[in-house]
Formats: structure tokens, sequence, C-alpha cells
């Protein structure tokens, strides 16, 4: 793949049109399946000749399916930095993978929703990501995409399952997970504990960007902890059912806050949507803070209604790489300020605004 930071930037991500149910809440669900090709190390452990031979064979796998030959396959390594900074932005590839080496590479379609990570932490990773609620069509995607490469030949087991470089993911190698924003429950002090109540059933609360990031603009990812003991349909139901759960708590938190601090709500809004009209320069933590009023003041109609797929559009344009890929020279950290500020206002102006 020859393209550059800017055509990477400007390609389509399907979750951010804001379609599939209660998209105003779960900005988008995510299936990733953990898979291994048999008789070969395991990456982390993997000489240079030997991730060499498992990238190959990965790729004319991708190659020889019909369907898969529209996908754009790339070597890591072969991205300029600012590229890589891109595809990590747009959750197609992990910083791990971005980090490069030897046959490390991704094949991503031409639509944002199929990802195949190569040489990541296990030989393959296949992730596919809708939006909104539509975690059970994202599994029947990545599993589609499972069944055209399980010809390489996974490692499998009778006992455990897919065998994979994690133990976490041994079984299914399935990682369901959905995005989902939760600006009341986090205004409530809530989500400490819900946190440690996902983690009874076995699911667990990432920031933003997974594992070890924290959660700017109140974005969480609920995901299941262990792939082991559990069908993939059990698995997705489970996630599926705590995060329509989240959605209906974060509801009535929204009420509550609505009825007790009405006045004071709505002012925080209103600046929110102030400082994001008129700024000249915002920092990228600040902006996702002022977003999130923003999108939860517009959808409990504080404010003008501002679409779904704007908001999610947003959360990729304010980012320090897609600013940059779009600039036609180096900015500096101040001068990425004021990209970001004017991306904002442009983003926001044609959305009506007096009460």
């Amino acid at each position: 793949m020859k393209a550059g930071a800017r055509e990477i930037a400007d390609s389509p991500l399907e979750w951010v049109g804001g379609k599939g149910e209660h998209s105003g809440m779960i900005l988008s669900s995510r299936v990733r399946l953990a898979r291994n090709l048999k008789g070969h190390v395991f990456p982390w452990r993997a000489d240079k000749k030997e991730l060499s031979v498992c990238s190959e064979r990965v790729r004319s796998s991708i190659r020889s399916e019909d369907s898969l030959k529209p996908f754009s396959i790339f070597e890591v390594d072969a991205l300029d930095p600012l590229s890589r900074g891109v595809l990590i932005e747009k959750h197609l590839i992990s910083p791990a993978l971005a980090m490069g080496g030897p046959g490390r590479g991704a094949a991503v379609d031409g639509r944002g929703i199929v990802s195949i990570m190569i040489n990541e932490e296990d030989h393959v990773r296949i992730q596919a990501i809708l939006g909104g609620m539509s975690i059970h069509e994202a599994w029947r995607i990545a599993r589609c995409m499972d069944e055209l490469l399980e010809k390489l030949d996974y490692a499998f087991d009778s006992r455990y399952g897919f065998l994979t470089a994690c133990p976490t993911n041994v079984g299914t190698g399935l990682r369901a997970s959905v995005m989902i924003h939760l600006p009341a429950l986090t205004h409530l002090r809530r989500m400490g504990k819900l946190a440690v109540d996902c983690g009874k059933i076995g699911l667990t609360v990432r920031g933003m960007f997974g594992e070890g990031s924290d959660s700017p603009g109140s974005l969480y990812q609920i995901s299941n902890q262990v792939t082991l003991g559990q069908t993939e349909e059990e698995l997705i139901e489970k996630v599926s059912g705590a995060a329509l759960g989240l959605v209906r708590q974060e509801e009535g938190a929204r009420d509550r806050i609505l009825s007790e601090r009405g006045p004071g709500l709505e002012d925080k809004v209103w600046r929110a949507w102030g400082l994001l009209r008129f700024s000249r320069v915002i920092e990228a933590r600040e902006a996702l803070e002022l977003l999130s009023l923003v999108r939860m003041g517009s959808e409990m109609g504080i404010l003008p209604q501002v679409r779904v797929a704007t908001l999610n559009a947003l959360l990729l344009d304010i980012q320090k790489a897609h600013i940059q890929a779009r600039s036609a020279t180096e900015l500096s950290p101040e001068e990425i300020g004021r990209k970001r500020s004017e991306v904002l206002r442009k983003a926001l102006a044609t959305t009506g605004g007096e009460s």
C-alpha cells in the first residue's frame, strides 16, 4: 500500500457514519479474533526469518481470495511515522503493531470495516468495527473473514481451543467490545463501581485507546476479559447485554442530573458549545471533554441538534496525526492547537445556535 498519511486520514470508516442502534451513546461495536499458524513460533519469540515466512503465508492467503483482493496490504516498516499514527487513531492497527519490525503488516478493506493485523501479538488478528450497537453483525463479518483464512491451518487444541500468545485469549480467541459515551455516569462518579461490577461478570472497562489508556471525553471500551470456557455467542451476548444495561443507566443518570441541576447543566453545556464554536487554540484533551458535553447536550435537546456523524468524525479529525496529515507543512504544538480549533469551528459552524 503506497498511500500517504493524508490519503489514509481521508479514507472512510463505516462506524463514523453514526448508523446502528443507540449510535448516540454507543459509538462503535468491534469483534476481534486472535489466531496463530500451526507449527510456527508466536511472534514475540520468532526470529526475522520466521516472521517473514508467517507474513508471506498470511498475505498469500488474503491475495488468493477474490473477496479480499480489494484489501490494501502494507508493511508497517514501509510506512512513515505519521501514517502509522493516523492508522492508530483510526483504530485500524494497534500501537504495538505500529512499532514495526520484520514481517509486521496489515490488510484493510476499502470501507473501513475490516482490518487484519499480521504478526502483532499473534500471527493473525482479524477485527470488524461497525457503528452503534452492531456487535452481532460485526461478529458475523469477523467470522466470515476467519473462515476465508482458516486454510492457513490455525494452531488449535481440542481441549483448550485456539492457541494464542496471551493466555487470556486462549479458547475462542474472541474479544468483543463496544465504545460507549457515559458522561452522566462519569459526572456522578459511578464509573468506578460499574467497572468493578463489570469485572465480576468477566468484563473489563478501558479507555478510548484500549489497555492502559484513560477515558477523556467519558468514552469507554467495554469488553470481555477472557475467551476460554464460553462460546463466541455467549461472549457476544454478555458484552451486548452489559452495553445496553449501561445505556439505560446513562439515560437514568441524565434524567437525574437534568432534574436536580437543570440550569447548571444547561450552563455547562452551553459554555462547552461556545468554547468549541469560538476558541482559537485548544488542546486535544480539552476538546474531547467539551465534545462530550456537546454530544450529551445535543441528545438531551439542550443544544441545537448536531449530527452523530459530525461528532464521530471530530473525534478523529482533532487528533494530532490527522491534523498533521492534512497540513502541507510541519506544525508546531501551538499550530496544531490552532488547527484543531479551526477544524472544530468549521464543523460546528453550520449548526444553529441560540435559545
